[in-house]
């Protein structure tokens, strides 16, 4: 999804009602979680859409307008008519050619933002996670890093308001435990919902930055994700960097004996319709 093929459509004007660290102050990485109130409480959100947070320059680099996509965590179904919230990890870039470590704009103006301020955004945009009609329908979803965000609103809907009775495959984490995101929420839904199985994916070794290994999660599971991915209903939703998209297709393309072969199986997928994404 890139922001300027979007119709982000007319600014509208949310307030900031709670602005709270998801991550311990020793983690490497800081993530937090804004509560927003719409001023239109008719105003709705679904799992899997963005909101456009857009930031008016002129800003380093000649920018005039800086525009960040974030995608929605807890939806209005569950926080009440206007409200709901964003999860923010704090970024900063590294210059290839000076060495010099610069504070991502939009990020750092959220995690940064205090209570009670208003906050231009438009949207939401982006395709919904839609949930299949069948409550028996199995469904695979790989959400790494902030892109749990919503997956966490997707896992109430379907254990708090569906009962879902398919089988649930979630990959989730982030570079070290004290950085993984709603991991509460998610062995909370796991402990009392014999359907939904976790695994959460950390990197083997976070000390030197390395990422999160989606790749030997998923092969340690090679046979159950594959079993599930055979499934003629199955439906699969990814949300993350474009990195994890990438672990994913060579994962797979091992388990299914050729990447030719998981080629296939997933534009089988996509062309059904069963195949949902959300990577940037």
């Amino acid at each position: 999804m890139k922001i300027e093929d979007l119709d982000l459509g007319k600014t509208w004007t949310a307030k900031l009602i709670n602005n709270a660290a998801l991550t311990p102050p020793q983690a490497r990485d800081e993530v937090r979680e804004l509560l927003l109130e719409a001023g239109d409480a008719e105003r709705d959100f679904r799992a899997g859409q963005c909101v456009a947070v857009s930031l008016a320059g002129p800003h380093e680099f000649g920018q005039q307008q800086h525009v960040r996509l974030y995608t929605v965590a807890r939806t209005p179904a569950e926080l009440g008519p206007g409200r709901f919230t964003l999860c923010v990890r704090r970024c900063s870039f590294l210059d290839p050619y000076s060495g010099d470590r610069f504070p991502g704009i939009a990020s750092n103006y959220l995690c940064d933002l205090a209570e009670g301020s208003e906050l231009p955004l438009a949207g939401p945009v982006g395709l919904p996670f839609l949930i299949p009609s069948d409550p028996y329908t199995p469904l695979l979803i790989i959400g790494l890093g902030t892109g749990i965000a919503p997956f966490r609103a997707m896992l109430r809907e379907l254990f708090e308001e569906r009962d879902w009775q398919g089988k649930v495959m979630l990959f989730h984490g982030a570079r070290t435990g004290l950085e993984s995101v709603y991991r509460a929420d998610v062995a909370e839904i796991s402990e009392r919902s014999a359907a939904l199985s976790s695994v959460e994916v950390l990197s083997p070794r976070p000390a030197w930055g390395d990422r999160e290994d989606l790749s030997a999660a998923i092969r340690s599971h090679q046979e159950e994700v594959w079993k599930l991915l055979s499934e003629p209903e199955v439906h699969v939703y990814l949300a993350g960097l474009n990195w994890v998209g990438e672990q994913f297709d060579i994962a797979m393309a091992e388990a299914a004996g050729g990447a030719e072969a998981w080629a296939a199986r997933k534009d089988q997928l996509k062309s059904a319709g069963r195949w949902t994404s959300l990577l940037y």
